[in-house]
């Protein structure tokens, strides 16, 4: 069963899962060729489709799914609701909610703690086509 997305969120998924039949492969053996240094790219490695929630909890409301072998951008990390042992939870940007780490792979990099619980509430309040969250455009 799929669930109705926002505009916001089906543009961002559109954006993620385009060619993921072969992104999916690629993915879980090389560093995206849009990598840098800045960045920390994360690819879903769940079974299912990944469950994006508005909050670090298997509880939150469910915003969109990613496929495995999907990529965003992960901004940062809080401890949340643990999920197969693993209690913390990234803030996806691209698609911006909450997933939890244990279902997705970073490449070994490591991902700062979120300074606050929401990292960008802002956009929850707006209706507008500008990111408010995308700190590169102000």
């Amino acid at each position: 069963m799929r669930i109705a997305l926002s505009p916001v969120a089906v543009a961002a998924a559109a954006l993620l899962t385009a060619g993921t039949a072969t992104a999916a492969t690629a993915a879980t053996t090389a560093i995206p060729a849009h990598h840098h240094d800045d960045v920390i790219w994360g690819t879903v490695v769940s079974g299912p489709d990944l469950k994006v929630r508005d909050e670090p909890s298997t509880h939150g409301e469910i915003l969109a799914k990613l496929p495995p072998g999907s990529q965003d951008r992960v901004k940062c990390a809080v401890s949340g609701m643990t999920v197969r042992g693993d209690p913390h939870w990234y803030w996806l940007e691209g698609v911006r909610g909450w997933v939890s780490a244990a279902y997705v792979d970073t490449g070994g990099h490591h991902v700062p703690a979120c300074p606050s619980a929401d990292p960008c509430p802002q956009w929850r309040d707006r209706d507008c086509h500008q990111d408010p969250c995308d700190h590169h455009n102000h």
